[in-house]
């Protein structure tokens, strides 16, 4: 039985979503209202984490970044918040996901058990795969650092880490947003293509020399995004 925290200050809300995901003993669900009760439950071992953006004491955003220091399960932000400022902000501060409210739970289901698959292979990955390799980095598998040749190091989310290596391993193959979802998240996770914009975009400003004209992470007219580099190498 996989383990979920719901951090949503709406008792009604938490309440429905703790119902549903209770049924069939799905899930052992946990739920705070505030920061302060999710950062002392956070203590505890979770599969996922269900974060709304607008909690009486701190900003989800702001306590996602907190969660992030001890947990690295997917995070998936449920908010009513629609603008593209707010998700870019979630995702950068270290969430995987992001759905809208209202949501069908069905599709929350589907979006749950899409993330935890990727989060479980990306764990089998890592103890096949340690390092990939490229002319101008080194990604690490077992801590999602990527290091320049230069040395500087930066550490990834798990999302950005989980495109960048998966964009690395088809280097030369280019993938739409809407695909590179598909393949990460989920066929069935009925997500956000917007999701993949952001991280590609923050990805660049890692990766690239010159973020605003990309020579590894490009963009391919019509054909999507494409990883380009000659020396890529799993080892």
């Amino acid at each position: 039985m996989d383990r979920a925290l719901i951090v949503e200050d709406d008792k009604e809300i938490a309440r429905i979503i703790r119902y549903y995901l209770s049924q069939d003993n799905l899930y052992e669900v946990v739920s705070a209202a505030s920061a302060e009760e999710a950062l002392f439950l956070a203590r505890d071992a979770y599969d996922i984490i269900l974060l709304d953006v607008g909690l009486p004491d701190q900003s989800g955003i702001d306590l996602c970044a907190q969660l992030r220091q001890w947990h690295d399960c997917p995070i998936l932000f449920i908010s009513c918040l629609d603008d593209s400022n707010t998700i870019i902000s979630a995702l950068q501060q270290g969430g995987d996901d992001y759905i809208v409210k209202p949501f069908d739970n069905e599709i929350l289901h589907a979006r749950i058990q899409a993330n935890l698959r990727r989060w479980r292979n990306d764990r089998q990955q890592k103890k096949t795969v340690n390092e990939l390799r490229c002319a101008s980095f080194t990604l690490n598998a077992q801590t999602h650092e990527l290091t320049k040749t230069n040395g500087t190091c930066y550490p990834l989310v798990p999302m950005e880490f989980k495109i960048l290596a998966f964009l690395m391993q088809h280097a030369g193959q280019c993938y739409k947003a809407s695909e590179l979802y598909n393949h990460i998240w989920g066929k069935s996770s009925y997500g956000d293509h917007r999701t993949v914009v952001v991280h590609i975009h923050n990805l660049r400003k890692k990766i690239e020399q010159d973020p605003a004209e990309p020579q590894l992470l490009q963009s391919v007219w019509g054909k999507g995004y494409c990883f380009i580099d000659e020396n890529s190498q799993a080892l």
